[in-house]
């Protein structure tokens, strides 16, 4: 079993007396910068962060067995929060839950790592970079950047204030993306990709087995590129028709509600439906190998 320890800034390392048991509660915090930076890996459970108006991280909640080691410590700028499980056997796993929940100044820059362990971020304004291998990952945006990539979950981020910027990657996950997103890049192996955005600019959307559906308020001149190798993708975009298309399918369809024509490509067997609007007009590009194409207004 670790102490809990604590480094301020221009201070020696400092061992609290001791820490928690596996399966006790834990409650300790640090002063901290308004605008530093909050460093946080928990291997297994739920961990949950909130942003808040204190200047001050603060942990607590209950450590499930084999999670020997917690750890928190200030150097300068930096805060550092670890739940790390000596053993992550099931059968250790299984004894008890680990929920961590994590308070850190708001406007704090995140940076999280999980294993296991699900996540929720909410209210934390500054950028944030997030990272599970096995766990799923919810959050909001702010005007800051937002990445978080997952290996094997989903990811679902809403937008608050901004518009936001956001780059979302996951191998076999879904990923959701609501509110107002200025850019966006989201790509996923196996799973599907369904956004409601409002006044984006850019975005860059790839899958190989899933489909693509996006609903979107668009600024002039914005750029969308979309490609999936199966599976479908429906836009639900502009309210008029003033668009730059360029679609293509090799083995599906293409629908638009525009009365736009759709032409075989030269020499094969796919669709393609090309259009010129407006020099303001947002340009829309598709690409998909074995799936069907639909666009229509919002």
């Amino acid at each position: 079993m670790s102490g809990i320890r604590i480094v301020t800034a221009g201070a020696a390392l400092m061992a609290l007396a001791a820490g928690p048991a596996a399966g006790q509660s834990i409650n300790r915090g640090v002063d901290a910068s308004a605008m530093g930076e909050v460093v946080i890996s928990v291997s297994v459970g739920n961990l949950t962060v909130r942003g808040w108006e204190q200047t001050r991280v603060e942990v607590a909640g209950e450590l499930g067995a084999g999670m020997p080691e917690f750890e928190l410590t200030r150097n300068g700028e930096q805060v550092i929060v670890r739940v790390i499980t000596a053993s992550e056997s099931v059968e250790q796993r299984d004894r008890g839950r680990t929920d961590i929940y994590v308070s850190v100044p708001s406007d704090s820059r995140l940076v999280v790592t999980t294993s296991s362990a699900d996540l929720l971020v909410a209210g934390v304004h500054g950028t944030q970079s997030l990272r599970s291998v096995s766990g799923d990952i919810e959050t909001e945006a702010w005007s800051a950047l937002v990445e978080a990539e997952s290996v094997g979950g989903d990811i679902g981020i809403s937008g608050r204030e901004g518009p936001a910027n956001a780059m979302l990657s996951t191998v076999n996950g879904e990923i959701e993306v609501r509110g107002p997103f200025e850019r966006l890049v989201a790509s996923t192996v196996s799973g599907d990709i369904e956004l409601d955005i409002l006044d984006a600019t850019s975005m860059q959307l790839n899958t190989t087995n899933g489909e693509i559906d996006l609903r979107a308020t668009l600024r002039d001149q914005a750029t969308i590129d979309a490609e999936t190798i199966n599976g479908d993708v429906e836009l639900e975009i502009g309210d008029d028709g003033n668009l730059h298309l360029d679609l293509g399918t090799f083995s599906g369809r293409i629908e638009n509600c525009f009365g736009y024509e759709v032409t075989r490509s030269p020499g094969a067997s796919g669709r393609e439906l090309r259009n010129v609007g407006d020099a303001d007009a947002p340009r829309i590009r598709v690409r998909t190998l074995n799936g069907d194409i639909e666009v229509c207004s919002s």
